[in-house]
């Protein structure tokens, strides 16, 4: 997998780095970036979040805008790879981020319009990122697909939490086990005895079960229900 150009120059803008001269479209050189490199990014949203809301709290709107466009900036990339059954939703929450980066000191936004879009994403990004350990476990990107897996089981958690819900302790014992066999993925340990403990079909129940539970859609039911009557 690789990130356009026009998707890493955003990233560089958002992440604060040194950015070179503006360039126009047909100037502007190609970049790319790995699969493997950009995997490691999938809790952006998450240390933002918790960071907007610390600053909405204390009133720094200015630097909580910031990380709300960058936030939503990092969406757009994932909505960019994502499934059509994915995509639009993702992009309506970067969407609706940017809206509120724009009049976040007004009273028209507040705390539980913030937790309520955070919740959003990462039960978006949940779903988006079970798919791509799909993908990666078919192309034989085992170490990938270890990486996506944790972060599947990171944006459920995020989701219920910033839902304000009670996790269950038997999703609990499920995340768990989903990190645990996503680490023995990712450390390159032999993949074939990994799956044969089928950490994404658990993965997939465990999403059903979250969905259940929060009452939200599951928009790739379809795409995983070979994994589950596996």
């Amino acid at each position: 997998m690789r990130i356009s150009a026009i998707q890493l120059s955003f990233l560089c803008f958002c992440f604060s780095l040194a950015a070179a001269p503006a360039r126009s479209a047909d100037e502007q050189a190609l970049f790319t970036l790995d699969e493997s490199v950009w995997v490691t990014f999938y809790d952006l949203p998450s240390r933002r979040f918790h960071a907007i809301r610390d600053e909405f709290v204390r009133r720094d709107f200015q630097t909580a805008s910031r990380n709300l466009v960058t936030a939503a900036g990092f969406l757009r990339v994932e909505a960019g790879r994502a499934v059509p059954e994915l995509r639009d939703a993702i992009n309506g929450v970067a969407d609706k981020l940017d809206g509120m980066s724009r009049v976040l000191g007004e009273s028209t936004v507040t705390a539980a319009d913030l937790d309520a879009e955070f919740a959003r994403a990462h039960w978006l990004l949940s779903q988006h990122y079970l798919v791509m350990a799909l993908r990666s476990r078919e192309t034989g990107a085992h170490s990938n697909a270890g990486h996506y897996l944790w972060a599947t089981a990171h944006h459920m958690e995020r989701a219920v939490l910033w839902s304000n819900a009670r996790i269950d302790r038997n999703v609990l014992n499920a995340l768990d086990s989903i990190r645990e066999m996503s680490n023995k993925l990712r450390d390159g340990q032999r993949p074939q005895r990994v799956y044969r403990d089928r950490p994404i079909r658990l993965a997939a129940q465990t999403l059903i079960a979250v969905g259940e539970h929060l009452n939200r859609n599951v928009r790739i039911r379809e795409l995983v229900e070979p994994e589950l009557a596996r």
